[in-house]
């Protein structure tokens, strides 16, 4: 079937690509401290890109049958399509490791339940445990283009989430991993201390104070405030604060992109378009030094691509996405939650604005002083906020693109 698209696509088109997805899972719902369902689902995904007098050309289906359409398709849109590009990348391969555990193959119904067993019991018996889900999945992927890219890999991706509940209050906790060594008892006892600590608290009105956010909260703020702007796409459009400041001074912090991290949930040899993976240095002891880029733009801006075409779903269109994102400080302490504002996470953090870096976010067990806060917010702008770290913790952990420990922060505005 793949052999007829392309000599169908060789034969009506300039350059090519197909790009195709499969994988299985299985996973079990979690409600009031049982399993209400295991489930297990199988996904087939074919997308096709065309380049024809420079116009670009995209279509997708959720069958590998379908691949001739689905190539007709791309060539009919290329036709009216107004968005250029003049190739397609040559491609390349990282060598990456931690990424599939082969364990994953023989995970069973039985498998689950003794993994949800283990969840809910490390729960405290004081509190609820009211929904959370154990996935388990694999995942290849296939990309080929008329540049001569004929890449193939296959991933893993585990994960265990829980809420807990008791009484007016709630809290969660997961945990991700490419393996099955997953620390679900972690997940329970921490869902169960956030809710049992979060029980009553109190307003604390209108305040500049010192605030430590945890790898969860941290996660969620900088990927809605800060990763949009070091996209080469938004930069190119005019939707970055950080476009012409290569060279600038933005604190005392450094992150990097990497897609080839050992184990890292974003780490692959190459991304959705067939480039090899990289280790970009964008923040260098506060100096921005580069951004990250897909294909497209890395020939709108005239740099080099950085392997960070990835697509949000798999039968999306692929775009400047982050892989995994470290977050790194000299100044690392042991003890950095003492007279400040300890936040968990936040509710809303996708509110926030993603040109001008503002945000005004809604705090989720949250402790001042060691005691429980009610209705706090942390508002302030992510540029301003990222020249205020006095410390790192210990506590380094991946969350989604993230890779950091929690953060101490000076000054920061909250209200409650």
């Amino acid at each position: 079937m793949i052999d007829k698209a392309v000599k169908f696509l060789d034969s009506r088109t300039d350059d090519w690509e197909i790009h195709s997805a499969s994988g299985k899972s299985i996973s079990a719902i979690i409600e009031k401290g049982r399993i209400k369902n295991i489930s297990g689902g199988v996904e087939e995904v074919v997308s096709v890109r065309v380049i024809v007098d420079g116009r670009v050309g995209f279509a997708s289906s959720n069958s590998i049958d379908g691949i001739m359409e689905v190539s007709e398709n791309a060539l009919r849109l290329s036709r009216i399509s107004e968005e250029y590009l003049d190739e397609l990348p040559a491609g390349g391969y990282t060598q990456v490791d931690g990424i599939y555990d082969k364990r994953v193959e023989n995970v069973d119904p039985f498998w689950l339940r003794d993994i949800v067993d283990r969840l809910i019991n490390s729960c405290s018996d004081r509190v609820n445990p009211a929904h959370g889900t154990v996935d388990v999945g694999k995942k290849r992927v296939k990309v080929v283009n008329s540049a001569g890219v004929d890449l193939e890999s296959t991933g893993t991706a585990c994960t265990a989430y829980l809420e807990a509940v008791v009484e007016e209050s709630s809290g969660f906790e997961m945990v991700q991993s490419r393996t099955l060594d997953m620390d679900v008892e972690f997940v329970g006892r921490r869902a169960s201390e956030l809710a049992l600590g979060s029980l009553g608290g109190e307003k604390i009105g209108k305040v500049m104070c010192d605030a430590v956010l945890s790898p969860v909260a941290l996660s969620q703020l900088l990927f809605f405030t800060l990763y949009p702007a070091f996209s080469a796409e938004n930069v190119a459009k005019g939707r970055s604060m950080l476009a012409g400041r290569i060279g600038e001074d933005f604190g005392e912090f450094s992150l990097l992109d990497d897609g080839t991290l050992k184990g890292g949930l974003a780490t692959s040899p190459f991304d959705d378009e067939g480039n090899p993976t990289l280790k970009t240095i964008i923040f260098e002891k506060g100096v921005l030094r580069s951004f990250i880029t897909d294909f497209r733009f890395s020939k709108i801006l005239q740099i080099k691509t950085t392997g960070n075409g990835f697509k949000d779903e798999a039968t999306s269109y692929p775009h400047t996405s982050p892989s995994n994102i470290i977050f790194d400080f000299e100044d690392k302490s042991r003890s950095i939650e003492e007279d400040a504002l300890v936040v968990n996470s936040f509710i809303g953090a996708h509110t926030s604005n993603p040109i001008s870096g503002d945000f005004s976010l809604e705090c989720q067990n949250s402790f001042f002083r060691g005691k429980p806060v009610k209705s706090a917010m942390i508002y302030g702008n992510i540029y301003e906020l990222l020249k205020k770290i006095q410390a790192f913790g210990k506590d380094v952990r991946q969350v989604d693109n993230t890779v950091t420990p929690s953060v101490r922060f000076n000054d920061v505005s909250v209200s409650g």
